[in-house]
């Protein structure tokens, strides 16, 4: 038993001596790469903070239901409100409302108010169900219907004028029109061969138009001055495109499908004239992006939930849709990406839509599409 007990206990005593040599011979080598965990905890805090720097948390606005909320020069917010059925006006804060024109003809499923959100224009549903857009006239309460051929209409860059598409019932030909905001004083601008949407170009008298976004068609954009000469293509061969300009007019935002009837669709930027088109890698759409008043910055909501099938933008707006987002801007020179809200923060899911900033920018507010509520999110 003695010699089993020393011949145990002298194995015993060469693994522990084996064992320390390892960890002294191997495991400290100084050849073999080092990590200082407190400089690598630095680094990964770096990396996150270049993409995931969390501002503010989302809040509650005004306590109705609303919808085509913009925000003013002198920053009140102009909106329609379900609850009281009428055009109005508050603070940023939801205080001061002050009622614009109540007892419509209808409930609008659209609005667009002019640069100084003097007018507006309305895409009123009548009790027969029909549709029809009205120009409305703030100042003096008035109302005036326009003509049911006009389907697609936007303001000019100093709201004096607006250009509309109108199909004449009997030919079905499109054309691309102007006029005062009451329908009279109209010209024929060009001839269209596509459902068009329409947007003034900014720092310009200059309109631009393009192809109703569908996943199954290629989406051409054009671009013409406002007496109708110089018709120039800036872009074709894009399934489901749809765009918006920086305030400067110098840049164009591009949603758009990767392929033909795809489920997934990029943000890319391009100039005013349609070149360096460079893909954001931002897979959001249009809607859900505002500019900054420079142009340099955009802010925008990553749609989440989305089902697996969905063919975009197509079904988004059309089943509808409803996304979980999260809220981020980029500096769209550098690339840099921040984002606004912890995901913590985002209890709900938010469907984001009418992205709008306060004149310092320092607070983002949008309507949550399947509520109709407003939130702000302060930066």
């Amino acid at each position: 038993m003695k010699k089993v007990f020393y011949f145990s206990l002298a194995f015993l005593i060469l693994v522990l001596i084996f064992l320390g040599a390892y960890n002294f011979i191997f495991r400290n080598n100084v050849n073999d790469p080092t990590v200082d965990q407190g400089k690598k905890a630095e680094a990964v805090k770096e990396k996150t903070t270049e993409t995931v720097q969390a501002i503010s948390s989302i809040l509650p606005s005004i306590n109705e239901s609303v919808m085509g909320v913009v925000i003013g020069s002198n920053d009140f917010l102009y909106y329609y409100s379900f609850d009281d059925k009428a055009l109005k006006k508050a603070t940023l804060e939801g205080k001061d409302k002050v009622v614009l024109m109540s007892n419509l003809p209808g409930t609008p499923t659209r609005i667009l108010w002019s640069p100084k959100k003097d007018k507006a224009l309305l895409f009123l549903k009548q009790e027969n169900g029909k549709s029809l857009w009205h120009f409305a006239e703030l100042n003096t309460k008035t109302l005036v219907p326009l003509k049911e051929e006009i389907s697609r209409i936007a303001w000019d860059n100093l709201g004096e004028k607006i250009f509309y598409q109108y199909t004449d019932l009997v030919t079905q030909e499109r054309t691309l029109n102007s006029a005062n905001p009451d329908g009279t004083g109209w010209k024929k601008l060009t001839v269209l061969n596509f459902e068009t949407f329409i947007a003034p170009v900014p720092k310009s008298m200059d309109v631009a138009f393009w192809s109703r976004p569908n996943a199954f068609e290629s989406t051409s954009l054009f671009r013409m001055n406002f007496s109708g000469d110089n018709r120039k293509s800036l872009l074709a061969e894009k399934f489901g495109a749809d765009y918006l300009w920086s305030p400067n007019g110098e840049k164009i935002l591009v949603s758009m499908n990767s392929e033909k009837g795809g489920k997934a669709v990029s943000l890319g930027i391009m100039n005013a004239s349609g070149g360096e088109l460079k893909d954001l890698m931002l897979p959001t759409l249009i809607s859900k992006v505002v500019w900054s008043r420079d142009s340099k910055t955009i802010y925008y909501a990553l749609p989440g939930s989305i089902p697996e099938n969905s063919v975009l933008p197509n079904d988004y707006f059309e089943k509808p849709v409803y996304t979980k987002d999260t809220f981020w801007k980029m500096d769209i020179t550098t690339g840099k990406k921040a984002r606004l809200t912890e995901l913590k923060e985002v209890t709900q899911g938010f469907d984001s839509i009418d992205l709008g900033l306060s004149s310092k920018e320092d607070t983002l507010f949008f309507t949550d599409r399947s509520t109709k509520r407003l939130y702000r999110i302060d930066l």
